[in-house]
Parts: C-alpha cells; sequence; structure tokens
C-alpha cells in the first residue's frame, strides 16, 4: 500500500546494488502453489484478514484511481471468490479506497479507507464499520475522519491500531514522520446507539496518533517515501509496525494506550528483504511479512532478529506466470489453515489477470529456522 511514485526503475535498481552480496544467496524455503484469480474489475487487492466466525477471508480490493465504489470480497474455504460487501464512496472524492482490514469483538468489520492512495492527500482518509447482523454484512457507517493517508488496521480487544503511513499531506523531504493512531471502540457508542464519529487534529497532534517514527530510508538516498505500513499484535498485546522505507519492523510496548518502549526489530541488516508492507503476527509470535520492492515474502522472529525468505519471484510476471501463483508486487498476507496468502497489489503494470498466490507452509519448520 503505497503512492506510486513509491517505485521506479531507478529506485529498484539502487536497492539491488545497495545490499549485501549475500542478499540472494538464500534460497527461499517454499514457491506459491497457485493462485486465486480475482472476477473481471477487481483489482489491486490488498489487506485480508479471517473472519472469526466463518473462517473465510475478507479481502479488500481498492482498485486504486477508479472513481466509484469499492469491494471486500470473501475467499471461502475452497479459495472460492464471492462479492461480501460493497463499500460506498467518500461524499467529497467519489472514491472508496480500502486497505487494511481487522473484525473487532463485536463482530462488526473495520476498514481503514486510504483516500490519499485514492489520489487525494488532503486529510480525507477514514476509518469504516461494516455492520454485521446475524453474521451478514448490512451497511457501512464512517467513525474517523481527517487521517492524510490509513493503512495497515489491527485490532487487540477493543482497541484499534490504524497505521498513518504520512502526516503531511504533501510528499515531504526525508526523513518523514508517521505513525499508529489508537481508538477505543466504546468512543463511538454515543447516545441511544448511536454511531458518533471522530475528527482527528492533523499532523500527528490528536491525542489518538500514540506512536510516531522517522523514515530515513539512508541507503536509497530517500527513494522510498514510505513510512508506517503494515501493523500487527501479539497475543500479549505487543504492537508492529513496519517502517516500509527503512526495511524495518518496529517493536512497540504499550501500557494503558502508552508507549513504553519502542525498537527495531534489526532485520534491514540481513540484507535479504527491500521493504516491508503488510505483516501477520502468528500465534508464536513469528511475523509473517510481504516485501513489495523485493516481490518477496519473509517471516521473522522479533525475539531475536532472525528471519528466513519464504518465497520470492521476479517482478512483472506475464499472465500465465501469475496464473501459476507467481507474485505481482505482494503488499500483503494471511495465514489460514497452514496456508499464506498473499495479496499481489501490482501498482506498477496494473495488468491482468490480478491474483491472490497461495503458499502451502506445511513441512517448513520455521522453529529450527528462527529460534
Amino acid at each position: 500500500m503505497k503512492t506510486k511514485n513509491l517505485i521506479s526503475v531507478l529506485s529498484l535498481f539502487v536497492c539491488l546494488f545497495a545490499l549485501p552480496v549475500f542478499a540472494f544467496s538464500a534460497e527461499p524455503l517454499a514457491k506459491p502453489s497457485k493462485a486465486i484469480i480475482l472476477p473481471d474489475g477487481q483489482k489491486h487487492p490488498d489487506g485480508m484478514t479471517v473472519n472469526p466466525a466463518t473462517g473465510d477471508i475478507i479481502l479488500a480490493v481498492p482498485s486504486i484511481g477508479d472513481k466509484g465504489s469499492a469491494w471486500l470480497l470473501k475467499i471461502d474455504a475452497e479459495d472460492k471468490v464471492e462479492k461480501y460487501f460493497e463499500l460506498p464512496v467518500h461524499p467529497e472524492t467519489g472514491r472508496a479506497t480500502p486497505l487494511g482490514i481487522s473484525f473487532g469483538p463485536d463482530g462488526h468489520l473495520y476498514v481503514a479507507d486510504s483516500q490519499c492512495l485514492g489520489g487525494n492527500p488532503n486529510h480525507k482518509s477514514r476509518i469504516l464499520r461494516v455492520i454485521h447482523q446475524n453474521g451478514k454484512p448490512v451497511k457501512s457507517e464512517v467513525l474517523v475522519t481527517g487521517i492524510t493517508q490509513a493503512n495497515g488496521l489491527e485490532i487487540y480487544g477493543n482497541k484499534i491500531y490504524v497505521a498513518e503511513t504520512q502526516i503531511d499531506p504533501a510528499i515531504v523531504e526525508m526523513p518523514m514522520t508517521s505513525g499508529v493512531f489508537e481508538f477505543n471502540i466504546a468512543e463511538f457508542n454515543g447516545r441511544r446507539g448511536k454511531t458518533t464519529p471522530i475528527h482527528v487534529l492533523p499532523y500527528g497532534k490528536d491525542r489518538h496518533f500514540i506512536f510516531n517514527f522517522k523514515t530515513t530510508d539512508a541507503d536509497r538516498n530517500g527513494t522510498q517515501k514510505v513510512g508506517a505500513n503494515g501493523v500487527g499484535l501479539a497475543k500479549d498485546g505487543t504492537l508492529y509496525v513496519a517502517n516500509f522505507g527503512d526495511k524495518e519492523i518496529i517493536e512497540v510496548k504499550l501500557r494503558r494506550g502508552n508507549v513504553v518502549s519502542s525498537r527495531n526489530i534489526g532485520i534491514a541488516k540481513s540484507g535479504l528483504l527491500e521493504s516491508v508492507d503488510g505483516l501477520k503476527v502468528c500465534p508464536k509470535g513469528y511475523i509473517f511479512f510481504a516485501d513489495y520492492v523485493g516481490n518477496a515474502v519473509l517471516v521473522a522472529n522479533p525475539a531475536n532478529g532472525k528471519i528466513a525468505l519464504i518465497a520470492k519471484n521476479k517482478t512483472n510476471p506475464n499472465a500465465d506466470e501469475k496464473k501459476n501463483g507467481n507474485f505481482d508486487r505482494c503488499s500483503e498476507v494471511c495465514l489460514r489453515n497452514g496456508k499464506l496468502y498473499v495479496a499481489n497489489i501490482d501498482l506498477e503494470d496494473n495488468s491482468t489477470p490480478h491474483t491472490i498466490s497461495v503458499i502451502d507452509l506445511k513441512g517448513i519448520d520455521f522453529d529450527s529456522l528462527l529460534k
């Protein structure tokens, strides 16, 4: 998830030559076994979450650049795809651009609507809630307005964490500031059950903006102007934030909504990755993540900084290669039943088919690799 000026041929070559010689000597642990091909007109797949009630994967499809509504799709246990819910447009921009999504403890689905990626950076991004009745989506409502570029979204208990990829609507000089919002679901419950939206203050001044950091992208001279991206949560509530441009994951310890400590987990020095995009934390605490620039997926152990390359493909695959499961600028991952689902956002050439790659993780001993 990122603006279109992220990737250029120049920045990619700079990145490749900046990496250590051993960076590409590591053999991938697996390769995609198949592709899930999305319906016609559904492009730029990104955020994914598992519906805890059904086991279905819900997929956000922002169709970036297109005017009009956007769809959430459902991927069932047999990997069949169907439409799940249509998100209405922003009344001012005429677009909906869903990225990060997650179910809350109330059974409703929470969505980061990144209007910046949709083309309007002027604090138009939002957080939406898709109301479910009897397990079915019935309507959506606006919870938060005023965000610049809402991106990854995860929920822990009643707390919603949303990445703010850039606090300034302008493309600023590096280093750039980004961070994370935290909201309590209870804040939106007004009198007589009416939802009360929140409008946040800009430039990181809002009380909900609990954590910020700088991205320098020093080894590529600031060509990757992307900060906070994917977010994930361990089972103890530890927050993990992708620092896209600096190829790092930040571990954030929280107590009662306050940041107690933060640190890089130390994966950039491995030379195995070129960016950190969407991520998920598995029950064992390992972090699975997409590398958009490197067109790869990896896994890391935040406890010791060990990292392993799961799969990697060349960029700009042809149609047949994509139908066989090859990545096409992967941006998000999702774990279900021993398989890793990888969304191919494909912001570079926007060619069909648009796909989700599937990797079977059975037989891979992550403990021996990462401990």
